[in-house]
């Protein structure tokens, strides 16, 4: 137990194994043995220990969790859950039970469970700072940011020097549009941690930060720390991912570009409102309606078009209100937000396989109605003149995927371009048609544009402006 303390995993299982061969009828070894197991990512193999240990003492709470622990880590959720209930029901003031239950609901996202869960935690113990944090990250998927906020900062007041506390709360200042305290805990981060996927994902933070800020010599030492997580096979966090690869991609163009090209003059600014892909435009010089203007980008990270036009309030919406009551009357407005609503893994198309009770047809007019509702009620008040772009043609990998999934998929995205290029037009607003741009035939990309499986070149949104752009007869 001393090894195990000090951090020796394989030596105290060494021990461990070596006592319990000793002595095989003495159980509690095998609970300590399930301890040592887990802590070497062997996870079924502790709950074989945990299982003998439990045999014969069915009834001990803490063996329960930790089998619950291990349960977890293989993606046995239902087994999981029942030994945490279990666990519960033999000792209910089991704090590290409730914590690590309120874990799993956060993997099963039924959030108001996880708050729950930790606020039974912090009603014991108020200084467990991780439930703060845990708690924060409940609140803020329930929509919740100020109390999210509020919890961050409590952690914060205990452990000041935790980085994971840190992430958090400038993670919350960052969706609701407070970057420059964002760039703060970010940096912080940094101070805090020497390695793994918190730094790494803060770096990745800043450098997206300093791009858009137009801090560009802050962009590429930020991009080295942050290109680690591409090396780390432990990182699960896809969307990070796909940001790391893309920022490096959008990184390295401008450093061609520049060194090939004299940007041109522009005598005005197209504000461009999106997610991810809000950065191929960002500081490219465009041709618009007469005018040549500079793309300034306004991101709101993982945003679709459902949850723009969603019932239910959310800070997407609260951001995107935000931006657009920020910029200058009478201003153009690029909106890019719709491909993380048309993936074949996700979003819209993935809806309609679930549920086939709405026609295709239907629920992608009722989502573009909605989206299209909600910026015209806040920039038309304004006199914003709003683009909205279309989305690609699809560029992903087509490993496991039958010809008839990626005709279907295919016609889906003709179909949602049409709808979204329709309704835009009749309502007065242009269209940016990147389908077009970048279609070889029913719905796959030409290969010419993307810089990646979802996202196009800067170059290609230029070209998309010059031989692309749909004017609405309405000014």
């Amino acid at each position: 137990m001393i090894r195990r303390n000090n951090g020796q995993f394989q030596q105290a299982f060494d021990l461990l194994s070596l006592a319990a061969s000793m002595k095989p009828d003495h159980v509690t070894i095998h609970a300590s043995l399930g301890n040592v197991l887990l802590d070497l990512q062997r996870p079924a193999d502790a709950i074989v220990s945990y299982d003998r240990f439990l045999s014969s003492t069915p009834e001990f709470a803490e063996v329960l969790n930790n089998k619950a622990n291990a349960l977890s880590a293989l993606g046995r959720e239902a087994e999981a859950m029942l030994c945490y209930n279990q666990a519960l029901s033999k000792q209910t003031d089991f704090p590290d039970a409730y914590f690590n239950r309120g874990n799993l609901y956060m993997d099963m996202r039924d959030y108001a469970r996880a708050l729950y869960d930790y606020e039974q935690v912090l009603a014991g113990n108020a200084s467990h700072f991780q439930s703060w944090n845990n708690r924060g990250n409940a609140l803020l998927k329930l929509e919740r940011l100020p109390e999210a906020m509020h919890s961050y900062q409590q952690g914060l007041s205990i452990a000041p020097g935790n980085a994971e506390l840190h992430a958090c709360l400038a993670n919350a200042y960052k969706i609701t549009g407070h970057l420059n305290e964002a760039v703060q805990h970010y940096s912080k981060v940094l101070e805090l941690s020497a390695a793994g996927f918190v730094r790494q994902n803060a770096a990745l933070q800043l450098a997206i930060l300093h791009h858009v800020y137009g801090n560009t010599a802050n962009v590429e030492p930020l991009l080295q720390v942050a290109k680690a997580m591409l090396d780390n096979v432990q990182v699960k966090d896809k969307g990070s991912l796909i940001y790391c690869v893309f920022m490096s991609k959008i990184y390295l163009w401008w450093q061609l570009f520049r060194q090939q090209t004299q940007i041109p003059q522009a005598n005005g600014v197209l504000h461009v409102i999106g997610e991810s892909h809000m950065l191929s435009a960002h500081n490219l010089v465009v041709s618009y309606r007469g005018h040549s203007l500079q793309c300034k980008g306004l991101w709101i990270e993982a945003c679709t078009q459902w949850r723009l036009g969603h019932v239910e309030a959310n800070h997407y919406q609260q951001l995107m209100k935000t931006y657009l009551q920020a910029v200058p009357e009478a201003s153009s407005v690029l909106i890019m937000v719709g491909e993380i609503d048309c993936r074949i893994d996700g979003g819209i198309y993935k809806a309609s396989k679930k549920n086939k009770e709405t026609d295709l047809l239907q629920r992608v007019q009722k989502t573009i109605e909605a989206f299209l509702h909600m910026l015209l009620a806040h920039a038309q008040p304004r006199r914003l003149k709003l683009i909205i772009s279309g989305v690609p043609a699809y560029h992903i990998d087509e490993n496991g995927l039958s010809q008839q999934d990626l005709h279907d998929f295919g016609q889906f995205l003709i179909l949602f371009n049409l709808t979204l290029k329709q309704l835009a037009l009749q309502k007065g607003m242009d269209f940016l048609d990147l389908f077009a741009l970048t279609d070889s035939g029913n719905g796959k990309a030409n290969q010419q544009w993307h810089i990646d499986a979802h996202h196009l070149r800067p170059d290609g949104i230029q070209q998309a402006f010059a031989h692309h752009l749909l004017m609405a007869e309405t000014c």
